[in-house]
């Protein structure tokens, strides 16, 4: 399977925070877990994600039952030590305004310096 690598060139601090998620394709429903987030996207941790290059809606569940609605692109699969494809990168393409209000307040109200990515 060819899948490009993670992204080195990150345009937003990515932050440590597991934060359950729900993902659709036209044609799938996915459930899964974030590992970490960012302004401009998240990782989800989940088994057999949508294809790269696929467009997906994202409902991160938040604390206080807020949660960030947004589509965005599957940009990049995540292997483990066997191949097996374990999580997706997933780039927001759109987040409406009250989305996008919750999501940098979370962001700020974290409490954690940003992840330092490779």
């Amino acid at each position: 399977m060819s899948t490009p690598p993670p992204p080195t060139n990150r345009t937003a601090p990515r932050f440590d925070i597991e934060a359950r998620i729900t993902v659709e394709s036209e044609t799938n429903f996915y459930t899964g877990f974030t590992q970490n987030i960012s302004g401009g996207g998240v990782f989800v941790a989940m088994a057999d994600p949508p294809a790269v290059g696929q467009i997906v809606r994202l409902q991160v569940q938040l604390d206080e039952g807020r949660a960030v609605k947004a589509t965005g692109e599957v940009r990049w699969h995540r292997l483990n030590e066997f191949d097996e494809v374990v999580g997706a990168g997933i780039q927001f393409v759109a987040l409406d305004e009250e989305s996008t209000v919750a999501l940098q307040t979370m962001l700020e109200n974290t409490g954690q310096d940003p992840l330092l990515m490779e």
